[in-house]
């Protein structure tokens, strides 16, 4: 893929993701969560690419959390996001350190625990308005398949959600994104990356990827229908009903299907999509 195509094609995806969940709002301070891997820088190098297209200024700041996973020095992207031109603040995270200083076993989750507390806290101390994450297409259908088969539930990572004290948005532009598109991302635009330990590890998420990605070499159009699934969601086909709750109403034949990604009931900024 040319540079300019592989660009182009992630502009386009992060645009769409921007207007089509109203994502960000005139003078948002967005803090961006770097974790050193493909998808969160090439995640940061769109937001300030967009940043020129959309009609409305908003600053980015790069935040890492050091968590003591990083497989080689962090400061080795120094070099890289020196040259985007933006602020990056790297915090140590105490907890898990701790863990990984002991020896003690953990999941994944409680990484994500303590480096999403973490988060939240700098973006407190900086005057963030908003957090973005690098989660892809690929980690949205990852989630469902995992929600589905070991929680018991049909759930994935929203485009935009609130914290719970309703002070900061978390947003995740990428959902459109495919994990090979911000490979071809990175490639083009000549960034290094430092990778995490967790990564290398056999779990359920590996499974999963393993799974899809076995899909994917034989069908065509298996990421298209997942992340078409998650905004096409008909719960009178579902588990739903009972004695106890209320019927579920069919919609009516040539009805737009609901979109149950919008967590966020903030007024739109952006309306329809973003053209970058």
């Amino acid at each position: 893929m040319h540079e300019r195509d592989a660009t182009e094609t992630v502009l386009d995806a992060v645009g769409r993701a921007l207007g089509r969940f109203a994502m960000l709002r005139p003078g948002d301070r967005v803090a961006v969560g770097v974790s050193g891997g493909k998808d969160s820088l090439c995640l940061l190098d769109a937001l300030l690419a967009a940043r020129r297209r959309v009609p409305f200024d908003y600053d980015v700041v790069a935040v890492t959390i050091q968590q003591g996973k990083f497989t080689a020095p962090i400061d080795g992207l120094g070099a890289g996001i020196a040259r985007l031109g933006v602020e990056w603040i790297v915090r140590d995270e105490p907890a898990t350190q701790a863990l990984v200083r002991d020896g003690v076993a953990h999941g994944c989750d409680v990484c994500s625990r303590h480096r999403r507390r973490a988060l939240y806290r700098v973006a407190g101390e900086i005057g963030a308005t908003t957090i973005a994450l690098g989660h892809t297409a690929d980690d949205c259908a990852e989630s469902l398949f995992r929600n589905i088969l070991f929680n018991g539930r049909i759930a994935s990572l929203p485009p935009v959600a609130t914290s719970r004290k309703g002070t900061l948005r978390l947003i995740r532009p990428l959902v459109f994104v495919t994990e090979a598109q911000t490979t071809a991302w990175i490639r083009a635009r000549g960034l290094g990356t430092v990778g995490c330990v967790c990564g290398e590890r056999e779990s359920v998420r590996t499974e999963i990827r393993a799974f899809l990605d076995g899909l994917k070499r034989r069908h065509a159009g298996v990421s298209e229908s997942v992340t078409a699934a998650l905004a096409n969601v008909n719960p009178y086909t579902l588990h739903v009903g009972g004695p106890d709750m209320a019927p579920h109403t069919p919609p009516s034949p040539g009805s737009a299907p609901a979109e149950p990604w919008r967590s966020s009931t903030t007024l739109p900024a952006i309306t329809g999509d973003v053209s970058i």
